[in-house]
Protein backbone atom coordinates (compact mmCIF):
# COMPACT_ATOMS: atom_id res chain seq x y z
CA UNK A 1 0.00 0.00 0.00
CA UNK A 2 2.78 2.43 -0.47
CA UNK A 3 1.07 4.54 -3.01
CA UNK A 4 -1.32 5.26 -0.20
CA UNK A 5 1.19 5.42 2.28
CA UNK A 6 2.38 8.11 0.36
CA UNK A 7 -0.56 10.01 -0.13
CA UNK A 8 -1.30 13.33 2.35
CA UNK A 9 -4.83 12.87 4.47
CA UNK A 10 -6.56 14.93 6.28
CA UNK A 11 -6.59 12.90 9.58
CA UNK A 12 -3.36 10.91 8.62
CA UNK A 13 -3.67 8.19 12.21
CA UNK A 14 -7.15 7.27 10.80
CA UNK A 15 -6.20 6.54 7.56
CA UNK A 16 -2.88 4.51 8.77
CA UNK A 17 -5.00 2.39 10.88
CA UNK A 18 -7.19 1.72 8.05
CA UNK A 19 -4.60 0.79 5.47
CA UNK A 20 -3.33 -1.63 8.62
CA UNK A 21 -6.61 -3.29 8.64
CA UNK A 22 -6.87 -3.69 5.20
CA UNK A 23 -3.42 -4.84 4.56
CA UNK A 24 -4.51 -7.56 7.35
CA UNK A 25 -6.91 -8.96 5.46
CA UNK A 26 -6.28 -9.16 1.77
CA UNK A 27 -3.74 -10.94 -0.07
CA UNK A 28 -1.55 -9.53 -2.03
CA UNK A 29 -2.79 -9.36 -5.80
CA UNK A 30 -5.92 -7.66 -4.33
CA UNK A 31 -3.62 -5.32 -2.02
CA UNK A 32 -2.07 -4.27 -5.03
CA UNK A 33 -5.24 -3.21 -7.11
CA UNK A 34 -6.43 -1.56 -4.05
CA UNK A 35 -3.43 0.68 -3.84
CA UNK A 36 -3.09 1.75 -7.47
CA UNK A 37 -6.70 2.00 -8.17
CA UNK A 38 -7.61 3.94 -4.69
CA UNK A 39 -4.40 6.24 -4.62
CA UNK A 40 -5.46 7.65 -8.38
CA UNK A 41 -9.07 8.21 -7.28
CA UNK A 42 -10.18 12.06 -6.79
CA UNK A 43 -11.37 11.23 -3.12
CA UNK A 44 -8.52 8.19 -1.86
CA UNK A 45 -9.06 9.47 1.84
CA UNK A 46 -13.29 8.93 1.43
CA UNK A 47 -12.80 5.73 -0.47
CA UNK A 48 -9.91 4.42 2.17
CA UNK A 49 -13.28 5.26 4.83
CA UNK A 50 -15.79 3.44 3.13
CA UNK A 51 -13.37 0.47 2.06
CA UNK A 52 -12.83 -0.16 5.80
CA UNK A 53 -15.91 0.14 7.04
CA UNK A 54 -17.45 -2.22 4.17
CA UNK A 55 -15.08 -5.51 5.53
CA UNK A 56 -16.49 -4.26 9.02
CA UNK A 57 -19.61 -4.36 8.58
CA UNK A 58 -19.93 -6.84 5.41
CA UNK A 59 -17.00 -8.80 5.54
CA UNK A 60 -18.35 -11.74 3.33
CA UNK A 61 -18.82 -9.32 0.45
CA UNK A 62 -16.02 -7.22 0.85
CA UNK A 63 -14.15 -10.14 0.41
CA UNK A 64 -15.47 -11.50 -3.00
CA UNK A 65 -15.82 -7.68 -4.42
CA UNK A 66 -12.25 -7.12 -3.46
CA UNK A 67 -10.76 -9.95 -5.35
CA UNK A 68 -12.35 -8.95 -8.42
CA UNK A 69 -10.81 -6.04 -10.43
CA UNK A 70 -14.39 -5.08 -11.88
CA UNK A 71 -15.50 -4.76 -8.35
CA UNK A 72 -12.71 -2.73 -6.65
CA UNK A 73 -13.98 -0.07 -9.64
CA UNK A 74 -17.24 -0.70 -8.99
CA UNK A 75 -16.85 0.24 -5.71
CA UNK A 76 -14.00 3.24 -5.93
CA UNK A 77 -16.42 4.87 -8.27
CA UNK A 78 -19.18 4.77 -5.76
CA UNK A 79 -17.04 5.50 -2.63
CA UNK A 80 -14.81 8.42 -4.16
CA UNK A 81 -18.10 10.11 -5.70
CA UNK A 82 -21.23 9.31 -3.50
CA UNK A 83 -21.81 9.44 -0.21
CA UNK A 84 -25.28 8.45 -0.08
CA UNK A 85 -24.64 5.51 -2.78
CA UNK A 86 -21.90 4.31 -0.51
CA UNK A 87 -23.91 4.43 2.58
CA UNK A 88 -26.69 2.27 0.42
CA UNK A 89 -23.43 -0.11 -0.82
CA UNK A 90 -22.67 -0.86 2.94
CA UNK A 91 -26.36 -1.37 3.80
CA UNK A 92 -26.53 -3.50 0.09
CA UNK A 93 -23.60 -4.67 -0.95
CA UNK A 94 -25.39 -7.59 -3.61
CA UNK A 95 -26.75 -4.67 -5.65
CA UNK A 96 -22.94 -4.36 -6.60
CA UNK A 97 -21.95 -8.10 -6.55
CA UNK A 98 -25.21 -8.42 -8.86
CA UNK A 99 -23.92 -6.00 -11.32
CA UNK A 100 -20.81 -8.32 -11.89
CA UNK A 101 -23.02 -11.17 -12.91
CA UNK A 102 -24.82 -9.67 -14.99
CA UNK A 103 -22.91 -7.32 -16.85
CA UNK A 104 -25.60 -4.81 -17.11
CA UNK A 105 -23.08 -1.65 -16.29
CA UNK A 106 -21.64 -2.10 -20.14
CA UNK A 107 -25.18 -1.79 -21.76
CA UNK A 108 -28.09 1.02 -21.92
CA UNK A 109 -31.09 -0.36 -19.83
CA UNK A 110 -33.95 -0.21 -22.25
CA UNK A 111 -37.43 1.06 -20.71
CA UNK A 112 -39.14 -2.35 -21.12
CA UNK A 113 -36.51 -4.15 -19.16
CA UNK A 114 -36.63 -1.50 -16.56
CA UNK A 115 -40.75 -1.82 -16.62
CA UNK A 116 -40.28 -5.82 -16.18
CA UNK A 117 -37.95 -5.20 -13.11
CA UNK A 118 -39.59 -2.32 -11.50
CA UNK A 119 -42.87 -4.78 -11.88
CA UNK A 120 -41.50 -8.06 -10.45
CA UNK A 121 -40.21 -6.52 -7.49
CA UNK A 122 -43.33 -4.57 -6.65
CA UNK A 123 -46.28 -6.70 -4.47
CA UNK A 124 -50.10 -6.12 -5.64
CA UNK A 125 -51.74 -3.45 -5.29
CA UNK A 126 -50.60 0.11 -4.26
CA UNK A 127 -46.88 -0.20 -3.43
CA UNK A 128 -45.49 2.13 -0.55
CA UNK A 129 -43.11 4.89 -2.01
CA UNK A 130 -40.41 3.20 -0.01
CA UNK A 131 -40.72 0.72 -2.26
CA UNK A 132 -40.45 2.92 -5.38
CA UNK A 133 -37.73 5.03 -3.87
CA UNK A 134 -35.59 1.80 -3.06
CA UNK A 135 -35.43 0.71 -6.70
CA UNK A 136 -34.24 3.73 -7.77
CA UNK A 137 -31.25 3.95 -5.69
CA UNK A 138 -30.61 0.88 -7.07
CA UNK A 139 -30.79 1.94 -10.47
CA UNK A 140 -29.00 5.46 -10.09
CA UNK A 141 -26.14 3.03 -8.37
CA UNK A 142 -25.34 1.23 -11.74
CA UNK A 143 -25.94 4.19 -13.46
CA UNK A 144 -23.64 6.18 -12.16
CA UNK A 145 -20.57 3.58 -11.89
CA UNK A 146 -20.97 3.66 -15.73
CA UNK A 147 -21.07 6.91 -15.69
CA UNK A 148 -17.90 7.63 -13.61
CA UNK A 149 -16.34 4.73 -15.15
CA UNK A 150 -16.83 6.37 -19.03
CA UNK A 151 -18.78 2.93 -19.63
CA UNK A 152 -22.15 5.24 -21.18
CA UNK A 153 -22.21 8.81 -23.14
CA UNK A 154 -23.78 11.59 -21.47
CA UNK A 155 -26.88 10.94 -23.78
CA UNK A 156 -27.18 7.67 -23.02
CA UNK A 157 -26.62 8.48 -19.09
CA UNK A 158 -29.44 10.96 -18.99
CA UNK A 159 -31.68 9.45 -21.40
CA UNK A 160 -31.27 6.22 -19.03
CA UNK A 161 -32.14 8.84 -16.09
CA UNK A 162 -34.94 10.02 -18.38
CA UNK A 163 -36.22 6.15 -18.88
CA UNK A 164 -36.07 5.37 -14.73
CA UNK A 165 -37.98 8.50 -14.10
CA UNK A 166 -40.61 7.74 -16.72
CA UNK A 167 -41.00 3.71 -16.00
CA UNK A 168 -41.44 5.22 -11.76
CA UNK A 169 -44.51 7.63 -12.99
CA UNK A 170 -46.33 5.40 -14.96
CA UNK A 171 -45.95 2.60 -12.54
CA UNK A 172 -47.49 4.75 -9.74
CA UNK A 173 -50.43 6.51 -11.93
CA UNK A 174 -50.84 3.06 -13.32
CA UNK A 175 -51.50 1.50 -9.53
CA UNK A 176 -53.40 4.89 -8.71
CA UNK A 177 -55.61 5.00 -11.34
CA UNK A 178 -56.62 1.34 -10.54
CA UNK A 179 -57.05 2.18 -7.08
CA UNK A 180 -59.42 4.82 -7.79
CA UNK A 181 -61.25 2.68 -10.44
CA UNK A 182 -62.10 0.27 -8.62
CA UNK A 183 -63.59 2.81 -5.89
CA UNK A 184 -65.29 4.96 -8.80
CA UNK A 185 -65.46 3.36 -11.77
CA UNK A 186 -63.87 4.44 -15.44
CA UNK A 187 -64.29 7.92 -16.22
CA UNK A 188 -66.55 8.49 -18.90
CA UNK A 189 -67.43 11.76 -22.15
CA UNK A 190 -69.65 11.70 -24.52
CA UNK A 191 -67.29 9.56 -26.94
CA UNK A 192 -66.65 7.33 -24.53
CA UNK A 193 -63.51 6.99 -21.80
CA UNK A 194 -61.73 8.90 -20.63
CA UNK A 195 -57.88 9.31 -21.06
CA UNK A 196 -55.57 11.09 -18.97
CA UNK A 197 -51.63 11.78 -19.60
CA UNK A 198 -48.74 13.04 -17.46
CA UNK A 199 -46.79 15.32 -19.36
CA UNK A 200 -43.17 15.49 -19.16
CA UNK A 201 -41.41 19.18 -19.73
CA UNK A 202 -38.09 20.52 -19.13
CA UNK A 203 -35.06 18.17 -18.79
CA UNK A 204 -37.41 15.20 -18.44
CA UNK A 205 -39.71 16.05 -21.62
CA UNK A 206 -36.52 16.15 -23.35
CA UNK A 207 -35.11 12.82 -22.16
CA UNK A 208 -31.96 15.07 -20.16
CA UNK A 209 -32.52 14.78 -16.92
CA UNK A 210 -29.86 14.50 -14.06
CA UNK A 211 -28.67 13.26 -11.37
CA UNK A 212 -30.27 15.85 -8.61
CA UNK A 213 -33.38 17.66 -11.32
CA UNK A 214 -36.81 18.10 -10.08
CA UNK A 215 -39.18 16.56 -12.91
CA UNK A 216 -41.21 18.94 -14.29
CA UNK A 217 -44.73 18.03 -15.08
CA UNK A 218 -48.46 18.25 -16.10
CA UNK A 219 -51.33 16.82 -15.90
CA UNK A 220 -54.16 16.74 -18.76
CA UNK A 221 -57.80 14.81 -19.39
CA UNK A 222 -59.29 14.03 -22.41
CA UNK A 223 -62.85 15.29 -21.36
CA UNK A 224 -65.24 16.35 -18.92
CA UNK A 225 -67.93 13.86 -17.78
CA UNK A 226 -68.39 11.55 -14.45
CA UNK A 227 -67.48 8.24 -13.53
CA UNK A 228 -69.59 5.07 -14.06
CA UNK A 229 -69.46 2.99 -10.50
CA UNK A 230 -71.42 3.07 -7.82
CA UNK A 231 -69.71 6.01 -6.35
CA UNK A 232 -69.62 8.69 -9.14
CA UNK A 233 -67.57 11.68 -9.40
CA UNK A 234 -66.82 13.77 -11.99
CA UNK A 235 -64.04 13.27 -14.32
CA UNK A 236 -62.76 16.71 -13.10
CA UNK A 237 -62.50 15.52 -9.56
CA UNK A 238 -61.41 11.65 -10.59
CA UNK A 239 -58.29 12.56 -11.99
CA UNK A 240 -57.46 15.94 -9.92
CA UNK A 241 -57.42 12.87 -7.30
CA UNK A 242 -55.16 11.06 -9.21
CA UNK A 243 -52.50 13.49 -9.75
CA UNK A 244 -52.39 14.82 -6.09
CA UNK A 245 -51.90 11.15 -4.83
CA UNK A 246 -49.36 10.58 -7.80
CA UNK A 247 -47.25 13.75 -6.76
CA UNK A 248 -47.39 13.08 -3.42
CA UNK A 249 -46.68 9.05 -3.75
CA UNK A 250 -43.41 10.21 -5.96
CA UNK A 251 -42.41 13.39 -3.52
CA UNK A 252 -42.93 11.01 -0.02
CA UNK A 253 -39.62 11.23 1.74
CA UNK A 254 -38.49 7.85 3.06
CA UNK A 255 -35.50 6.01 4.67
CA UNK A 256 -33.99 5.70 1.02
CA UNK A 257 -35.00 8.90 0.30
CA UNK A 258 -37.67 10.04 -2.11
CA UNK A 259 -38.48 9.37 -5.81
CA UNK A 260 -38.54 12.67 -7.52
CA UNK A 261 -39.21 16.51 -6.29
CA UNK A 262 -42.16 17.25 -8.52
CA UNK A 263 -42.28 20.55 -9.99
CA UNK A 264 -45.86 21.54 -10.95
CA UNK A 265 -45.30 25.15 -11.85
CA UNK A 266 -45.39 24.82 -15.47
CA UNK A 267 -48.95 24.08 -16.21
CA UNK A 268 -51.14 26.67 -17.39
CA UNK A 269 -51.42 30.07 -14.60
CA UNK A 270 -48.49 28.33 -12.67
CA UNK A 271 -48.64 27.68 -9.32
CA UNK A 272 -52.43 29.12 -9.21
CA UNK A 273 -53.75 27.39 -11.73
CA UNK A 274 -55.27 23.51 -11.83
CA UNK A 275 -53.46 21.05 -11.27
CA UNK A 276 -55.25 18.71 -13.18
CA UNK A 277 -56.94 20.85 -16.72
CA UNK A 278 -58.76 19.69 -19.43
CA UNK A 279 -57.62 19.51 -23.01
CA UNK A 280 -60.08 22.19 -23.87
CA UNK A 281 -58.70 24.20 -20.90
CA UNK A 282 -55.34 23.82 -22.05
CA UNK A 283 -55.77 24.18 -25.35
CA UNK A 284 -57.76 27.66 -25.33
CA UNK A 285 -55.07 29.20 -22.75
CA UNK A 286 -51.94 28.40 -24.97
CA UNK A 287 -54.42 30.02 -27.26
CA UNK A 288 -55.18 33.10 -26.04
CA UNK A 289 -53.21 33.68 -22.75
CA UNK A 290 -49.93 31.85 -22.93
CA UNK A 291 -46.70 33.69 -22.78
CA UNK A 292 -43.73 33.06 -25.12
CA UNK A 293 -41.80 31.13 -23.25
CA UNK A 294 -44.83 28.87 -22.22
CA UNK A 295 -45.22 27.95 -25.99
CA UNK A 296 -41.69 27.51 -26.66
CA UNK A 297 -41.34 25.16 -23.47
CA UNK A 298 -44.18 22.36 -25.37
CA UNK A 299 -41.30 21.85 -27.79
CA UNK A 300 -40.08 19.38 -25.27
CA UNK A 301 -43.72 17.89 -24.00
CA UNK A 302 -44.32 14.63 -24.42
CA UNK A 303 -46.50 11.85 -22.59
CA UNK A 304 -44.66 10.12 -19.24
CA UNK A 305 -47.56 8.20 -18.50
CA UNK A 306 -50.88 7.59 -18.79
CA UNK A 307 -53.08 7.05 -21.79
CA UNK A 308 -53.81 3.71 -20.35
CA UNK A 309 -51.00 2.71 -22.25
CA UNK A 310 -47.20 3.30 -22.63
CA UNK A 311 -46.27 5.92 -24.67
CA UNK A 312 -43.89 6.37 -27.13
CA UNK A 313 -42.91 9.64 -28.44
CA UNK A 314 -45.22 9.43 -31.48
CA UNK A 315 -48.27 8.67 -29.22
CA UNK A 316 -47.01 12.02 -27.43
CA UNK A 317 -47.05 13.88 -30.25
CA UNK A 318 -50.57 12.53 -31.42
CA UNK A 319 -51.43 13.45 -27.95
CA UNK A 320 -50.30 17.18 -27.34
CA UNK A 321 -49.52 18.75 -30.72
CA UNK A 322 -52.43 17.77 -32.78
CA UNK A 323 -55.12 19.37 -30.14
CA UNK A 324 -52.59 22.12 -28.83
CA UNK A 325 -52.23 23.75 -32.16
CA UNK A 326 -52.07 27.67 -32.59
CA UNK A 327 -52.97 30.26 -34.86
CA UNK A 328 -50.40 31.51 -36.98
CA UNK A 329 -50.86 35.30 -36.29
CA UNK A 330 -50.92 34.20 -32.51
CA UNK A 331 -47.13 34.21 -32.22
CA UNK A 332 -45.82 35.96 -35.56
CA UNK A 333 -42.10 35.61 -36.32
CA UNK A 334 -41.14 39.36 -35.54
CA UNK A 335 -43.09 39.12 -32.54
CA UNK A 336 -41.69 36.41 -31.10
CA UNK A 337 -38.14 37.48 -32.33
CA UNK A 338 -38.73 40.40 -30.11
CA UNK A 339 -39.93 38.66 -27.24
CA UNK A 340 -36.77 36.67 -27.07
CA UNK A 341 -34.78 39.25 -27.88
CA UNK A 342 -36.02 40.94 -24.62
CA UNK A 343 -36.01 37.84 -22.25
CA UNK A 344 -31.95 37.42 -23.36
CA UNK A 345 -31.54 41.21 -22.40
CA UNK A 346 -33.08 40.60 -18.85
CA UNK A 347 -31.00 37.50 -18.32
CA UNK A 348 -27.69 39.36 -19.18
CA UNK A 349 -28.58 42.02 -16.99
CA UNK A 350 -29.66 39.34 -14.52
CA UNK A 351 -26.36 37.47 -15.00
CA UNK A 352 -24.37 40.47 -14.36
CA UNK A 353 -26.04 41.48 -11.10
CA UNK A 354 -25.45 38.15 -9.84
CA UNK A 355 -21.50 38.40 -10.76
Amino acid sequence: MERLLNLRFQDRARAGREIADLTSHLPPAALNRLDLLLSACPAPEQGLQYFARLREQQPASFQRLTRSTAGLRYLIAVFAYSHFLSEEVLEHPEWVERLLESGDVHRVITADEFRARLEASLPAGLPSPLELAKFRRRQILRIVIRDVLSLGTLAEITAELSTLADVLVEAAYDRIHTELVARHGVPQSESGPAHFAVIALGKLGGGELNYSSDIDLMFLYSANGETSGPERITNKEFFKRAANQLTEFLSTYTSEGLCYRVDLRLRPDGSLGEVCISLQGARQYYETRARDWELQMLIKARVAAGLDAPCSISSSRAFIPRRLTFPPSRRSPPRASASMKSWRRRSVRGTARST
